[in-house]
């Protein structure tokens, strides 16, 4: 899998894995005639005592891509997901993948987490070690008592922190995303690009709570059981959820942002895949437009 940037690359040393600017690497390309301003290490003298042309090697140019994982670490991260997991939990597991994808392809990762109380930020860098500790540090931070999200203040102190053209993936959870300002988005969006990965809340009628003692998060509430087994309920919310995940969806392609809503770790790969997936074949389609 990889991540693939939807736009052209602005400099050399950004854009796709394979590049159209030619460079030195590993990755021959072909030989072709001398031209003014070839670099004349580049001449291959055996190809040109052959061909009795001068003759230079070019290489495909293998660029690497900045990924930025921008994480809420608030208190309604550390309620329960679908899957009976913490949110925090699924969200370190959707961070770690997505840190994954990116090393397997030589991409410098780095994390910045916040809420209302502050931000901790990890530079981008490319050592597996060092992206395994700031995903520890990530998970250890959401706790019941940290304060409370704010992810405006987050994604403003991306807007104002990192000038380099990056990848930025967004993890916090839908009813969050209904509260990012637009003209955040839009600010990103004309320097970097984005993907947004949403962590879902239990519902009230999960069956997994039917036996527990459930309580709401920030309230400390506690929630009956006849709302937790109410068929009615279970209906009505289950509507709910879907139009607020098709309101996000549609905020987000407005900006041509692609998005994933996960559950539990059990779905969070195929999702992730399904986002990354999508986002090529858009790719794709843009290139082929612009070649007509």
């Amino acid at each position: 899998m990889n991540v693939y940037a939807q736009r052209r690359a602005r400099g050399v040393f950004a854009g796709d894995y394979g590049s159209v600017f030619k460079g030195r690497s590993l990755d021959f390309d072909i030989l072709r005639e001398y031209t003014y301003g070839d670099d004349v290490k580049d001449i291959d003298w055996k190809a040109s005592a052959r061909s009795r042309n001068i003759m230079v090697r070019r290489y495909i140019a293998i660029r690497k891509h900045n990924i930025l994982i921008v994480a809420d670490n608030g208190n309604s991260m550390a309620a329960l997901a679908p899957s009976g997991e913490t949110k925090g939990e699924v969200a370190t597991f959707c961070a770690g993948v997505v840190a994954y994808i990116a090393r397997k392809h030589d991409d410098l990762v780095g994390l910045v987490a916040g809420n209302h109380g502050g931000n901790m930020r990890f530079p981008i860098k490319e050592e597996t070690p060092y992206i395994e500790d700031f995903l520890n540090k990530y998970s250890k931070s959401i706790k019941l008592e940290a304060a409370d999200s704010d992810i405006n203040a987050l994604l403003t102190y991306v807007t104002k922190s990192f000038r380099e053209r990056m990848f930025i993936i967004v993890i916090t959870d839908p009813t969050t995303a209904l509260e990012i300002d637009r003209t955040l988005i839009r600010k990103l969006n004309a320097r970097h690009e984005q993907m947004y990965i949403f962590v879902e809340d239990s519902p009230l009628t999960n069956r997994l709570l039917f036996s527990q003692d459930a309580r709401d998060i920030d309230g400390h509430l506690r929630l009956p059981h006849y709302y937790r087994t109410n068929r009615r309920i279970a209906k009505a919310e289950t509507e709910y959820r879907e139009a607020q995940r098709e309101c996000v969806r549609r905020i987000l392609r407005q900006y041509g942002i692609f998005s994933s809503f996960v559950s539990g770790t059990d779905d969070a790969i195929p999702k992730i895949i399904q986002m990354l997936e999508e986002q090529k074949h858009e790719k794709h389609q843009w290139f082929n437009l612009c070649s007509i």
